[in-house]
């Protein structure tokens, strides 16, 4: 019975995959922006629970703030979204709070299929390898958010294992200044029958096939999403706001904060 279960959600994941693609390439280059993020909004909750990975959400949501109803901010800045990077679920997972466009490596633009639609629901891509990679970015994101849209961001910099959160990066806060843009802080965390697991990541060389087919033939995955605080970005420095984030993220997953360990380190070797 459970191979049945797990061999059928993989078809069903399969077909709304195709369907996804079919809208985000025919259906919204004729959508203007606050459009296209209410469809996102409505689409991407919809593959968690194909997967079988039930979703709760922790924290404050406002009703009527179009930031979170239509990913865009038609009287002001959007919004610059923190959070911790695990799974091929946490796109979904965040899309489905509120809309944003992602800031992502450029690797991903050319898979197959998944690199197809984050193209097409206009996520940014950072060329790593190019020295003005960062700073180019950074502009792109403060635009972006200036312009009323929401980003994204992952600030480990790479996909972590779950049961912990790495240390952040301070350069993308860049555009929070630039742009005098709040921030939002957003965790992720799966667990498996109440306790938390890394089934449902992808870190290291861990295939994303591999991924989808543990989370499938699983029956008890939980994603626990919990919308911090904003944190106003206003006359704060990047490295300010890195640790803040860093900070609040770490007590909303009760995890130690890697982050502040590695400036203590930092500090001590300088004395």
């Amino acid at each position: 019975m459970k191979q049945i279960k797990g061999v059928s959600r993989l078809v069903a994941v399969a077909l709304y995959t195709l369907w996804v693609l079919f809208l985000v390439v025919l259906v919204f280059p004729f959508l203007g922006n606050a459009w296209r993020g209410r469809l996102i909004r409505r689409m991407a909750p919809v593959l968690p629970k194909l997967m079988g990975v039930r979703v709760t959400v922790l924290g404050t949501l406002p009703k009527n703030d179009p930031r979170f109803t239509d990913g865009v901010n038609p009287s002001g800045a959007g919004l610059l979204v923190v959070a911790n990077h695990v799974s091929i679920v946490d796109i979904f997972a965040l899309d489905s709070i509120l809309p944003c466009r992602f800031v992502a490596k450029s690797e991903i633009a050319n898979w197959p299929v998944f690199g197809l639609i984050a193209r097409s629901v206009g996520s940014l891509f950072i060329e790593r390898a190019r020295r003005r990679a960062v700073l180019d970015t950074v502009r792109l994101m403060s635009g972006t958010l200036a312009d009323g849209r929401n980003v994204v961001f992952f600030p480990e910099g790479t996909t972590g294992t779950g049961l912990s959160l790495l240390p952040f990066h301070a350069n993308l806060f860049e555009a929070a200044v630039m742009s005098e843009t709040d921030i939002l802080p957003i965790t992720l965390n799966y667990l498996e029958d109440g306790v938390r697991t890394g089934k449902a990541s992808y870190a290291g060389r861990t295939s994303m096939w591999t991924v989808m087919k543990r989370l499938v033939f699983s029956d008890n995955i939980t994603l626990e999403i919990h919308v911090g605080d904003i944190i106003a970005g206003k006359g704060k420095t990047r490295k300010a706001l890195c640790d803040e984030a860093s900070a609040r993220m770490s007590e909303m997953l009760d995890l130690p904060d890697a982050t502040a360990e590695r400036e203590a380190a930092r500090l001590a070797r300088t004395q």
